[in-house]
């Protein structure tokens, strides 16, 4: 019996891959941007540089106040080289200043350190290859646009603690398909998740008072959201975009829709408007052309231009029914659900009424009768119930609740 050796294929190599550690005159070497010419020289490939800080006791890399017009001064812009950078040694880090990784177009991956409470603006600006990043249970707030145009950045596991979160974080992460928001955030600022195009769900938190303009316009695989009831005030364009979205449930404390709110909405097939909305904003349903049932709140009071532009459905139907615009329609359709929704709180109190009488069948039914007005009184009720009862001959009992019945 023979043994043959077999031996292993030899190990691809990239000559250029290399690991830089930095655990001396740290400060030095990132402030006076001795590490960033070094990391953009011209023999170094793109991506192929791991970077080590070892620092026990620098705070913030970066500067928390750099201007945008001042970014390419940040200490690691645009070092395509870097692959991969590891920041656990420095334990004592606590901020990273704007555009300190902007436009590391090939980092794919970052360690940061536990004791990080603060990301600044555009920190991982236009890092195009990065693909997932943890970010420490510490951090209570990201700046403006943090992930801006991060188009591979697929997921983000933010911790509990974040209660403030910037403009545009988000904005072009085309590859994040799902985000849950922490408990304690209050408010989405503009432009949060603005084209977003591979995002399918978003779980809002029950203390979320405010949506910034275009939080998520441009959304086209989002298919639903449920909006929290602490929710008071939406932005402009907040879903403009979103063609898949089908369903969008509306608090009942909004009072105002912004313009073009729902623009662009082609697969929404209906939106129950809250009780309490006086306005709705210029071109909020415009495009919305599978948009089929709209329920117009009896208080509403400010409409914008263009409302119910280019939604085909609803202007077909209005036309056949024979109404001008479809504002006067929907109005028209709104009447008969309040008539039906009166109606029914009538014929609770009535057999409420009744079961709480004493005597026969008939003597119960003539009691609660007794209850509601038989005077000439123009308001709907009383006047339903006159109308009901003279037409039952007097009796008010057949009468009254077959003619309720016609409404449920």
């Amino acid at each position: 019996m023979t043994h043959e050796l077999l031996v292993p294929p030899p190990m691809s190599f990239d000559p250029g891959a290399q690991e830089i550690v930095i655990d001396e005159d740290v400060n030095n070497e990132l402030h006076s941007g001795a590490l960033r010419d070094r990391l953009q020289n011209e023999s170094l490939g793109e991506g192929t540089i791991t970077l080590i800080i070892r620092d026990p006791n620098i705070t913030i890399i970066g500067d928390i106040n750099l201007d945008w017009d001042d970014r390419e001064e940040a200490p690691l812009y645009g070092c395509k080289s870097l692959l991969h950078v590891d920041l656990k040694g420095c334990a004592k880090l606590t901020q990273l200043g704007n555009n300190v990784f902007g436009w590391c177009s090939s980092l794919t991956s970052v360690s940061l350190p536990d004791g990080l409470t603060q990301l600044g603006d555009q920190v991982f600006d236009e890092c195009y290859s990065l693909t997932s990043v943890t970010l420490p249970d510490g951090v209570t707030k990201l700046g403006d646009g943090v992930f801006y145009d991060c188009s591979s950045l697929t997921s983000v596991s933010l911790p509990d603690g974040l209660t403030q979160l910037g403009s545009y974080v988000f904005n072009g992460c085309s590859s994040l398909t799902s985000v849950s928001l922490p408990d304690g955030l209050t408010q989405l600022g503009h432009f949060v998740f603005f084209g977003c195009s591979s995002l399918t769900s978003v779980l809002l938190p029950d203390g979320l008072t405010q949506l910034g303009d275009s939080v998520f316009s441009g959304c086209s695989s989002l298919t639903s959201v449920a909006l929290p009831d602490g929710l008071t005030q939406l932005g402009d364009y907040v879903f403009h975009k979103c063609s898949s979205l089908t369903s969008v449930a509306l608090p009942d404390g909004l009072t105002k829709l912004g313009d073009y709110e729902f623009d662009g909405c082609s697969s929404l097939t209906s939106v129950s408007l809250p009780d309490g909305l006086t306005q709705l904003g210029s071109y909020v349903f415009m495009g919305c052309s599978s948009l089929t049932s709209v329920v117009l709140p009896d208080g509403l009071t400010q409409l914008g231009i263009y409302v119910f532009d280019g939604c085909t459905y609803l202007t077909s139907a209005a036309t056949s029914a024979g109404f001008s615009d479809v504002i006067s329609y929907l109005r028209d359709r709104y009447k008969c659900v309040t008539l039906r929704k009166l109606i029914l709180r009538l014929l609770g109190k009535y057999n409420q009424a009744v079961n709480e009488a004493n005597g026969t069948e008939a003597e119960k039914h003539a009691i609660a009768l007794a209850y509601f007005p038989t005077d000439n009184s123009s308001t709907l009720d009383v006047g339903l119930f006159l109308q009901t009862m003279n037409a039952s001959g007097g009796d008010g009992v057949i009468g009254l609740v077959g003619y309720i019945l016609k409404f449920v």
